[in-house]
């Protein structure tokens, strides 16, 4: 039985920009990768199905992509762990050249009253990660990702035709910053809400966060608006070889996921920075966390080793 992954390779294959523009992300050779932000951000590290196309269309490009989210980020708002390593530190420690910066979701439950705010907030933090170089040379390309649209999926969670209508206006906000700032913008807003519209759901497990489905709808939306191009890849005599290759990348992706999810958030954070470091966490996690950078570099490796099969995207109608 094909998974949900596999089935991004099957089927009728959607439109794809013909050239991509000047606003598109280019990625780079030995590019590294950040992913912030929310919820939305944080789940992707569980999905693989956006990096694992990312190596798929770039498989020549060794690209390094680590996964920062933390559910219930704000733009302003990011409580961690006691002396939790900052994300600023986070960054300059993985050589940060492109930063995939999802918001809006958590600041849209303000209303319009936050709105200002919102704006103020991203123009600040945009203007604060220009300023630094966290590969050493220059400041990090930028991509915001607007929250997608909230799924009615009927009592007892809450309707969200109220909640879509501010949405509309914070992804509104963030396009608009986007374009005063001159960074790429990927809406993912109008695509769920299209989905929705046509009864494709459901695609996600509680009106805002996505399943599986709903994750292959936005990689879909994320990789035309980068113009991420998808005929990259080996060729292959069968069909069924192309969709096994792309899913062994993927779940190359999953392994190296949870490996970094381990490093960068330890289960038992009071003994690794918090109160109990000293003795405990001093002695003792230092050697388990460079046996974790061994083990992440090595995971790396196993990515970039992988044929990455043949990956298209396909409409929710045709993958199933």
């Amino acid at each position: 039985m094909l998974t949900l992954n596999s089935l991004l390779l099957a089927g009728s294959v959607l439109p794809m920009l013909a050239e991509p523009d000047p606003s598109q992300l280019g990625l780079e050779p030995g590019d590294r990768i950040a992913v912030v932000g929310n919820t939305h951000a944080e789940r992707m590290q569980l999905d693989g199905q956006f990096e694992a196309l990312l190596h798929a269309a770039y498989p020549d490009h060794r690209l390094s992509v680590r996964n920062f989210g933390w559910s219930g980020d704000e733009v302003a708002l990011q409580p961690r762990p006691l002396n939790f390593i900052g994300m600023d530190e986070w960054l300059d420690r993985h050589d940060t050249d492109v930063i995939i910066a999802c918001f809006g979701m958590n600041e849209s439950f303000g209303g319009d009253e936050g709105l200002a705010q919102f704006q103020s907030d991203l123009q600040g933090w945009i203007d604060a990660q220009r300023q630094k170089k966290y590969n050493g040379t220059t400041p990090p390309r930028i991509v915001l990702v607007s929250p997608i649209a909230h799924e009615d999926l009927g009592r007892p969670l809450p309707d969200g035709r109220e909640h879509n209508f501010v949405l509309q206006r914070y992804v509104d906000t963030m396009q608009k910053v986007a374009a005063d700032k001159n960074v790429v913008f990927v809406d993912l807003f109008t695509p769920t809400r299209e989905s929705f519209a046509r009864g494709e759901g459901p695609l996600t497990i509680n009106g805002i966060h996505l399943n599986e489905r709903g994750y292959r709808v936005t990689t879909c939306a994320m990789v035309d608006r980068l113009g991420i191009p998808l005929e990259a890849g080996e060729n292959v005599d069968e069909e069924g070889t192309a969709i096994q290759q792309h899913e062994d990348l993927r779940q190359a992706v999953l392994t190296k996921n949870r490996l970094f999810f381990q490093r960068w958030r330890p289960v038992n954070t009071e003994y690794v920075y918090g109160r109990r470091h000293e003795p405990f966490g001093s002695q003792n996690f230092p050697d388990e966390m460079k046996q974790l950078d061994r083990l992440i570099e090595q995971a790396d490796q196993a990515i970039w080793a992988l044929p990455p099969g043949r990956p298209v995207c396909v409409s929710v109608e045709e993958g199933y």
